[in-house]
């Protein structure tokens, strides 16, 4: 269910009416100053690649999700897994040992390392500038293609422009956060994020499972005992404050 999570604060943030912005203005080059969530969401309502996939990042754990902080040589973007909650990176030593160190995950054993996560479809990585309005794109970046009419990527677009920024040879992987990571080890404490919740209709999904011979099978929590044949079953997620996040309301039909 992970990925219905994901593409709701995504497209979530599309209706925001976001807008993609220059860094703002710092006498010293080496700090980038981050907006925060308030000035992204509320006004004025706009922000640089890092500054969205910070957001994004801080979105995806407060909904219970696990996600990466990814920075490349001049551009930041988010990936996010598909397969554990937060609440199970406590107890995943596969999950916590890659960042739980004193070194940075950096350098190219961890890029690949990190690729092939995505390409075995653990984490999703998300072009974070695709959420937000912009007419600046005209280059053949991977975020600057296929702009929809509003200035935004769709979400397939998004997760497809996210992959091909970690092979993007122009930009050499620089490192990546796991947020977890930084929020129970380092201590960093969260920004507050102001007045959002998930639109309830992007909050919902449909899946038609087989099931052939499954006696005392659970199909997403429903006991299928002595069933054959197909079952079309309806999980819909309902989303009610930014840190909370559940399954209500499963129904199974043609029994």
């Amino acid at each position: 269910m992970n990925i219905v999570t994901i593409k709701a604060i995504y497209e979530t943030l599309i209706d925001r009416d976001i807008r993609y912005a220059y860094e703002k203005y710092q006498p010293e080059d080496e700090i980038q100053q981050i907006r925060t969530p308030t000035e992204i969401l509320k006004q004025p309502k706009e922000g640089t690649c890092l500054d969205l996939s910070i957001l994004f990042c801080g979105l995806c754990f407060a909904y219970d999700l696990l996600p990466l902080l990814i920075v490349i040589d001049g551009h930041a973007l988010a990936a996010v897994s598909l397969k554990h909650p937060r609440n199970k990176w406590n107890s995943n030593d596969s999950l916590r040992n890659p960042f739980d160190t004193s070194e940075l995950f950096q350098g190219q054993d961890n890029l690949e390392r990190l690729t092939a996560w995505i390409e075995d479809e653990a984490y999703i990585a998300i072009e974070c500038t695709g959420f937000a309005h912009t007419k600046l794109f005209t280059g053949e970046q991977p975020e600057e293609k296929e702009r929809q009419a509003d200035g935004t990527l769709s979400f397939d677009r998004a997760c497809e422009a996210g992959e091909e920024q970690l092979s993007n040879s122009n930009r050499p992987f620089k490192f990546a956060i796991d947020i977890a990571t930084a929020r129970y080890v380092w201590k960093i404490e969260p920004e507050e994020i102001p007045n959002f919740e998930l639109a309830k209709e992007k909050a919902q999904a449909k899946f038609n499972v087989n099931v052939e011979k499954a006696d005392g099978t659970k199909v997403f929590g429903v006991q299928a005992d002595k069933v054959s044949g197909n079952l079309d079953v309806e999980v819909n997620v309902g989303v009610n404050e930014a840190n909370e996040s559940t399954i209500c309301g499963g129904c199974v039909q043609n029994l």
